[in-house]
């Protein structure tokens, strides 16, 4: 999976959106992710991945076996893993403000911007509508704000009309989403962002 095609103009021309992509499948999460963060990384781009509670080891050698140096982006201060458990008491202000001093820190730090993604949501409808309230929340936060942000949603084969009901549900809170074509992944800017 190759994001630097749908993604190279926009962000070279200092666009840092808040994206939504769907995938198909699991296995098309981490070979994502590891070209999300090698494109921030030559970006001069701080990297955070946000795993679920118990998973940061399986995160990170999910992403080195897709091609990133892990290791080496923590050795050198450019990456950083953090776990999240998903309850009743997770708020989406809590999801917003508990990464923000280290986001404040490593712009202090001299990095250009943040390059934040989470584990992946779906294929269950219910989590990924749950989502929503916590996607407007980052939105209104760091909207503007030197950060471009991925979140995953595996939604598997869709037929035309429940993919676009997707891409329009997105669209409402994120900058563009990325929808899986035959050629790649393309990227749906969303109407007046």
């Amino acid at each position: 999976m190759d994001l630097e095609p749908p993604l190279r103009d926009a962000i070279d021309a200092g666009w840092c959106p808040h994206l939504a992509m769907l995938l198909r499948t699991p296995d098309e999460v981490a070979p994502t992710l590891a070209s999300f963060y090698a494109l921030g990384a030559q970006r001069n781009g701080w990297l955070f991945h946000r795993s679920l509670a118990g998973s940061v080891d399986s995160d990170r050698a999910a992403l080195t076996r897709a091609g990133l140096d892990v290791a080496e982006l923590e050795e050198q201060g450019r990456m950083a893993f953090a776990e999240i458990g998903i309850d009743d008491d997770l708020t989406p202000e809590t999801w917003v403000t508990s990464w923000a001093p280290a986001f404040e820190d490593a712009l202090a730090r001299g990095f250009d911007a943040a390059w934040w993604a989470r584990f992946p949501i779906g294929p269950d409808e219910e989590i990924i509508t749950r989502s929503d309230a916590f996607d407007r929340a980052w939105d209104e936060r760091f909207h503007g704000r030197p950060c471009v942000s991925l979140c995953l949603f595996i939604v598997g084969e869709l037929e035309a009309p429940a993919e676009e009901a997707h891409v329009e549900r997105l669209s409402q809170m994120h900058d563009a989403v990325l929808v899986p074509e035959e050629s790649g992944p393309a990227l749906v800017r969303s109407p007046g962002r």
